[in-house]
């Protein structure tokens, strides 16, 4: 099992503090434990829920969070840890953090060998962010549409 905090190793030092507000740890209700990060909110838009296992997840995540203008997204981009989820056998308690039903779920790769994480955490940022741009969540200005032209 890896450390309680898996979702929040992330380079805090790089996010950009103005987005802070529209950043939502989740957590589970009994320990407290967080399960994954709830990202925008500042405008109404569509609902994404994005799953995974960590440390995928966490390496999604801590992307997102480098990005200055994730504040500025048009509805929520949910992405949740589902090893988290099951340690704490909580599932039931992701519909009270997912606003309404989702409009798009996109499950990340699994991705149990070290070598490929890095490439499947950077393919998966980029499917995040091709998916909020095709539902206008975000302009969409420097997102290749080929995968393959993705760095």
């Amino acid at each position: 099992m890896q450390g309680d905090n898996d979702m929040l190793d992330i380079a805090m030092e790089a996010w950009d503090q103005n987005s802070a507000a529209f950043v939502e740890v989740l957590t589970t209700n009994q320990q407290g434990k967080p399960f994954g990060l709830k990202f925008g909110g500042a405008f109404a838009g569509p609902n994404v829920l994005v799953a995974g296992h960590r440390p995928l997840t966490s390496m999604v995540c801590d992307r997102l969070l480098q990005l200055p203008t994730i504040h500025w997204m048009r509805g929520t981009l949910t992405v949740i840890s589902l090893d988290a989820l099951e340690e704490a056998a909580m599932s039931r308690s992701v519909a009270s953090v997912i606003e309404g039903r989702p409009d798009e779920l996109l499950f990340l790769p699994y991705a149990p060998r070290t070598a490929f994480r890095e490439a499947a955490a950077k393919e998966s940022y980029w499917s995040i962010l091709r998916l909020c741009t095709s539902l206008g969540m975000i302009s969409g200005r420097g997102i290749p549409s080929n995968p393959n032209l993705a760095k």
